[in-house]
């Protein structure tokens, strides 16, 4: 059996994380737990993900998950999420748990909120992990950041976060213009500043959105997890090439500005971002 292993992916959000999640849980000898996203961590250590942090479950639930513990069975997801944030000193013993179960090497937690996660966190996590001689691996995906953004600024219309008599224009503007609101989740560079810091680059698989559901990619993602290569998981190939955005006409060069350190630092690491990324010729 391969050697545990705990898969962190930080997101980035909007950018194929709940496939990222559901194909590694997917594969043999994996168990990724109860929840989509644990949201632990960014809850308990980053003040502006707070409203992420459960309210205490009623009595009846909390006598549930405690025999649920006690008998070995499955938990409730939220109830855990609740436990967990409680005392995050539960966390790396809850994922080890998951691998001394027979036949279980790889599990992780998929939340895009850990994006935002302190330099001092990720080392408490992988030093937590470590002592237990669980390798933690990193897996990060980055979307063209103006297509992203505007992506997100959809989600918010959906579930109804924005003014009805602002427009998606002004919202966006509003959100990241230069001088803008911005959101809660830092730039990408930012992240992977953090994340080399405490990650060598061989335990980091950090990649694009616009060709993650390509063979090659699956198969490369499939190769550094250590589970075997399931490229039909992806569907049809995603070619991103040229500039097919749904941004009304001007939009993106207005806010490119506060996107711009993004694109420098990807297309640095990541040079192919040039030609998948279709805002990136504005650099």
């Amino acid at each position: 059996m391969p050697a545990k292993t705990f898969i962190l992916c930080p997101g980035a959000s909007k950018s194929g994380t709940t496939w990222i999640r559901t194909y590694l849980g997917d594969a043999p000898g994996a168990d990724m737990g109860p929840l989509g996203e644990m949201q632990v961590w960014d809850a308990a250590t980053v003040p502006e993900k707070a409203h992420f942090l459960m309210p205490e479950p009623p009595a009846y639930r909390r006598a549930e998950f405690a025999l649920h513990r006690r008998f070995g069975l499955k938990p409730r997801g939220k109830v855990l999420r609740w436990h967990l944030q409680q005392d995050t000193n539960r966390y790396v013993p809850y994922f080890a748990g998951l691998l001394d179960r027979p036949g279980t090497w790889l599990t992780g937690d998929v939340t895009p909120g850990y994006a935002a996660l302190s330099v001092e966190t990720l080392r408490r996590i992988d030093v937590g992990f470590a002592a237990r001689d669980i390798t933690v691996k990193i897996v990060f995906t980055l979307r063209d950041p103006i297509e992203r953004a505007w992506s997100l600024l959809k989600m918010y219309r959906r579930k109804s976060k924005l003014a009805d008599d602002l427009s998606d224009r002004e919202a966006f503007l509003h959100f990241f213009a230069p001088g803008g609101t911005g959101t809660t989740d830092p730039d990408y560079h930012v992240t992977l500043a953090r994340l080399d810091a405490v990650f060598p680059r061989d335990r980091q698989f950090v990649t694009l959105y616009e060709h993650l559901f390509t063979p090659r990619t699956i198969s490369a993602l499939s190769d550094y997890v250590g589970i075997p290569a399931r490229p039909e998981a992806g569907g049809a190939p995603v070619n991103a090439a040229g500039d097919r955005s749904a941004l009304p006409d001007g939009l993106a060069a207005e806010v490119f500005p506060s996107f711009a350190r993004d694109y420098e630092t990807v297309l640095a690491r990541l040079p192919e971002a040039a030609a998948l990324w279709p805002h990136a010729h504005m650099l």
